[in-house]
């Protein structure tokens, strides 16, 4: 898969915005295009996080700069924005739940320490503690007892950032809902790694039905942000029989090799349709009556 190395961008009123795209490496680093390419973006397609876990994947710089230049995309740069930070997202969710009610949109628990300093009640154990924005199983740790709770408070106060704690579910499997504009897909993550984290340890994913429970959170959380287009609601189905949500991650959601060509192309016609319904709106077909 191609990886763009840096990117920057320029805006100004008598310019427009001007995109800088470096050179794009393969994963195993050969470089693939060596040219560097300057291009004014009339619309932008985000399949990647605007920040990663280290300095170096930092990206919001463009994506503040995109949102000055009032650039549409899909998914939307304010929802991208919304959706940089943990407690913003989650925030979101809870106004769901608060709307729809906890047996309907189960949403999981969450503690907020804003530092190390808040950091003395715990929920119950055992606990994962997430640290800071990351996503895809960093700055994730799971802790057994108070003990390696205070530990993990006295290694955060040597940082500045935030952290959330939540209970610990053992699992069936997991519960993926993934929505891409009006179609959406229910996978069963059947973890077959060692590990508790699924990105680590692996996991094997198996079509679901679409239930009226998961097409209602999708419906919902369809709304968030102002319309989301592309995300992922995700949960765990407990031993105990339950369903526990746990996160929704946004635009940078992965797509099932099964249905890649499929769901790609739902993806491309997204992008066509809101291009046109922007760019030429009297091209659009109206429906016949």
């Amino acid at each position: 898969m191609p990886i763009p190395v840096s990117s920057q961008l320029l805006f100004s009123p008598n310019l427009g915005c001007l995109l800088l795209i470096a050179p794009i490496r393969e994963s195993e680093g050969q470089i693939v295009r060596p040219a560097v390419l300057t291009i004014k973006p009339d619309f932008v397609l985000m399949r990647n996080q605007p920040r990663g876990p280290t300095p170096e994947s930092d990206r919001r710089n463009v994506l503040y700069g995109l949102m000055m230049a009032n650039v549409p995309s899909i998914n939307s740069c304010f929802s991208e924005y919304m959706n940089l930070e943990r407690p913003i997202m989650f925030g979101a969710l809870q106004q769901v739940k608060k709307k729809l009610g906890h047996d309907k949109f189960p949403l999981i628990d969450q503690t907020y320490y804003s530092s190390h300093k808040q950091m003395i009640i715990a929920p119950e154990f055992p606990v994962i503690v997430k640290i800071s924005h990351a996503h895809a199983g960093m700055g994730k740790i799971k802790l057994k007892d108070n003990e390696g709770f205070r530990d993990l408070a006295t290694v955060m106060a040597l940082h500045k950032d935030y952290c959330s704690a939540e209970h610990y579910y053992d699992s069936q499997y997991g519960i993926r809902v993934q929505v891409l504009g009006e179609s959406i897909r229910v996978y069963k993550k059947v973890f077959t790694g060692s590990g508790w984290k699924s990105q680590f340890g692996g996991s094997d994913l198996q079509n679901m039905e679409v239930t009226d429970q998961f097409r209602e959170w999708a419906d919902e959380c369809r709304k968030l942000f102002g319309g989301l287009d592309i995300f992922a609601i995700d949960a765990l189905h407990t031993n105990e029989g339950k369903d526990v949500i746990i996160e929704l991650n946004g635009t940078a959601i992965g797509i099932h090799a099964t249905f890649y060509e499929e769901d790609s192309c739902i993806i491309r016609d997204m992008v066509v349709n809101r291009m046109s319904s922007i760019y030429s709106p009297e091209e659009i077909k109206q429906p016949s009556s």
